[in-house]
């Protein structure tokens, strides 16, 4: 059977979610920055997200049911997703040779941004947000490395953690930022893990293809053995490879598939099918390809390969923690 991308769904969606995501994301600004320390609450669903986008890809319809049934869901922004240069040269207009450090940081708060109001239509408030404000693109360097200098962005040339519009977590919690070091992004997680006592983690896959994804990974397994966390660890995976997700485009009566290209699978290093499929409802998939599309300065570089994660289910895959 020949597929065809529902067009017109996401063409009606994203008319939809322009004004709205506008309006969730306009305000936040105002005293944002004084927010008070955070003595995180217990939640029922914690999602450690690399980037600012990567919640909604693996997870957006998991938060919704979440949500639904009156769970606690708490999201993790171990980065700002402030080192992508094609993103920061279509929002400022600016050629990549021309792009600053005041351009990520610029790039930074957007994405800030963009997550509150992505976070506002799945159900989630400011409140059961988290800003980590490690350096993207670079995070597999701080996870492996040992004592000695933090790594260094060569994007926003920062070494320590920040929020430009949501002060990261190390701050609020501490009164001052965290080197990028080893010891500083797993002395957060612990305890954001211990504060939130959840039953249920997601995170980026251990055979994701983007290093961040992996040392997002390894942080949390890692935080997971060196608190005790009893909790369920869930996988979702962003980056599998060229034909992943499968099929393209938005088709939110179809479900996720493996593809094979000249011998190759895709999804790359998971096993399939996955042990966990989670079913989304049409108003479901519509509402994720709306959260998808808040996460604008993505969308308006990366639209067909974000909104063909937009299905008819989510998928998940397990592993005991170390």
């Amino acid at each position: 059977m020949t597929r065809r991308p529902l067009v017109a769904f996401s063409e009606l969606v994203i008319a939809l979610v322009v004004g709205c995501a506008c309006v969730a994301a306009r305000g936040t600004d105002i005293a944002v920055r004084d927010m008070a320390p955070p003595g995180l609450a217990r939640v029922d669903v914690l999602v450690f997200a690399p980037h600012p986008d990567d919640e909604v890809i693996g997870t957006g319809g998991v938060i919704q049911q979440a949500a639904a049934k009156g769970e606690r869901v708490r999201i993790v922004f171990v980065t700002n997703g402030d080192g992508y240069p094609r993103a920061a040269s279509v929002l400022t207009g600016k050629p990549i040779s021309g792009l600053r450090s005041a351009d990520y940081i610029e790039l930074a708060a957007t994405r800030q941004r963009e997550a509150i109001a992505a976070a506002t239509l799945l159900g989630v408030g400011l409140s059961g947000l988290v800003f980590l404000g490690y350096p993207d693109g670079v995070l597999e360097q701080v996870y492996t490395s040992a004592s000695g200098a933090p790594a260094r962005s060569p994007w926003t040339a920062r070494s320590a953690t920040y929020g430009p519009l949501v002060i990261d977590y190390h701050t609020r919690a501490h009164g001052r930022p965290a080197a990028y070091e080893h010891v500083g992004v797993l002395a957060d997680i612990e305890e954001v893990l211990r504060q939130s006592e959840p039953a249920r983690i997601y995170v980026t896959d251990q055979a994701d293809l983007h290093p961040d994804h992996r040392a997002t990974f390894n942080l949390v397994r890692d935080a997971i053995a060196g608190t005790g966390s009893t909790a369920q660890l869930l996988m979702y995976d962003v980056h599998g490879g060229q034909c992943w997700p499968w099929p393209p485009g938005p088709t939110p009566f179809e479900a996720l598939e493996s593809h094979m290209v000249d011998g190759s699978t895709f999804p790359i290093g998971v096993q399939w099918p996955p042990p966990i499929s989670v079913t989304l409802t049409e108003h479901e998939s519509t509402l994720k390809l709306r959260a998808m599309a808040a996460h604008r300065s993505q969308w308006n570089v990366d639209r067909a390969y974000l909104e063909s994660f937009v299905k008819s289910d989510e998928v998940f895959w397990t592993v005991a923690p170390r």
